[in-house]
């Protein structure tokens, strides 16, 4: 059962978006990964820890052959992204010549994924695309970003939920909720 309101830690959030939502954007996305990669073998690349349940539940959806990797990057240190990006688990694949999908639960600044991006690039890949399951456009710094797959486009507050996180907690919320301005 959804709740309208939420408290974790020292913060309050409300419902943004609800699961049935969330769920039918996953779908959208993967009729579109299966039009455009189904006869390709690509290597999804799938960021943690926030990606997990996004990554899994789009997988379920593809029906064509393919591989899964993961890697895990730091940049967000409680509600704040911190600006320095550092690489905590790298791609073990060989990515050469292959087809890259990496799965995102959010682009914000996009400075994560230009990172990654790049570290896929040097080991030259086929092509490299992002699918992310929400992007926020208006936050975005980073330009010709391969963001080739979005679920949803979010307001700018801070969210947490389906994967998402504040300090760790939250990511195991079914919706998606986004941060209440206590005042």
């Amino acid at each position: 059962m959804e709740q309208k309101r939420i408290k974790i830690k020292d913060k309050t959030f409300e419902l943004t978006i609800p699961e049935s939502e969330i769920l039918s954007a996953i779908k959208k996305l993967a009729n579109e990964l299966r039009k455009d990669y189904s006869d390709l073998d690509p290597i999804f690349v799938t960021v943690l820890s926030g990606a997990f349940i996004f990554a899994s539940d789009i997988l379920r959806l593809v029906d064509f052959p393919c591989q899964l990797a993961f890697t895990k990057l730091k940049s967000y240190e409680g509600a704040a992204t911190t600006g320095n990006i550092t690489e905590e688990l790298p791609v073990t694949l060989d990515v050469t010549g292959r087809h890259i999908i990496i799965l995102e639960d959010i682009v914000e600044t996009g400075l994560s994924m230009q990172f990654l991006v790049s570290k896929l690039r040097e080991h030259n890949p086929a092509s490299v695309n992002i699918c992310t399951l929400s992007f926020k456009p208006e936050k975005c710094k980073v330009e010709g970003l391969p963001v080739k797959y979005v679920g949803m486009t979010l307001p700018e507050a801070f969210i947490v939920g389906y994967g998402l996180d504040y300090d760790q907690y939250g990511r195991e919320l079914r919706d998606i909720y986004s941060l209440v301005n206590d005042r």
